[in-house]
């Protein structure tokens, strides 16, 4: 034991020692100040992308005359999401914000409807292909990740149908309308974005869109009133997608 207690003892001793040899022969006390290490600026700059993803969504429609025997009924479209992205970034710090638009195929399609034995039944058709959005985002870096939030401007080229058809006493036993064109919404969603090798990035996203309603009128027949409809289209998509980062276009410095 004295043996172990006269070993430290000298150890201490000789790092004493040392320590003053040290600041005697003016050497200097070696401390390590905490550096700041400034947030990677390249995510600032526009980008150019491609997605592909999926999309679901509901076509309800609403009797506005209430001389049908069921005035309501909502269906179930979806389909595949395939398109280009162009953005542009600005950066302050780990906050990122910046603008993004999208062009391709939104690929919404489906019908769906009622049916009274012996009576009567409807349906709807919903067809979305061109699309394009027009949205803000904002997001923080984590570790080379970005979390954001997204929202802002969707549109497409819709089609939709509704058929009306009467199985008993009905001259005439089938009539229909339909309505295209370009229809104008909002979606709002978020995401996740990551670095995966030099300029390139990879994204995860989901989005909900509302494309609003329009109001069709299905022309009187023998045995069939006219009949107005407002079908309300909305839906979600959920898409992966990888861009790549133009870091020498840049807006000022």
């Amino acid at each position: 034991m004295r043996r172990h207690l006269l070993a430290v003892f000298v150890a201490c001793a000789s790092i004493a020692g040392v320590a003053e040899q040290a600041l005697s022969d003016g050497a200097p006390y070696e401390y390590a100040a905490p550096t700041y290490t400034p947030v990677n600026d390249g995510w600032r700059g526009f980008y150019l992308g491609a997605h592909l993803g999926g999309t679901w969504g509901s076509s309800s429609a609403n009797g506005e005359t209430g001389v049908t025997l069921d005035d309501s009924w909502s269906s179930s479209p979806s389909g595949l999401v395939v398109g280009a992205t162009l953005g542009y970034n600005w950066q302050l710090g780990p906050m990122i914000y910046g603008i993004e638009a999208d062009l391709g195929n939104l690929g919404l399609a489906g019908s769906g409807g009622y049916y009274v034995p012996f009576g009567y039944d409807a349906s709807t058709s919903t067809d979305a292909g061109l699309y394009l959005t027009l949205r803000g985002r904002l997001g923080v870096l984590m570790n080379g990740w970005m979390l954001y939030a997204t929202g802002g401007y969707l549109g497409s080229e819709t089609e939709v149908s509704v058929l009306e058809a009467c199985d008993v006493f009905c001259s005439t036993p089938v009539v229909s309308a339909s309505n295209s064109g370009f229809r104008n919404g909002w979606t709002i969603g978020g995401g996740l974005e990551a670095t995966i090798e030099g300029p390139w990035t990879a994204k995860i996203e989901y989005l909900y869109y509302d494309l609003g309603s329009v109001n069709l009128t299905t022309p009187a027949g023998t045995g069939i009133g006219a009949n107005t409809w407002n079908v309300e289209t909305d839906g979600s998509l959920v898409r992966a997608g990888i861009n790549y980062r133009f870091n020498s276009l840049k807006w000022g410095q």
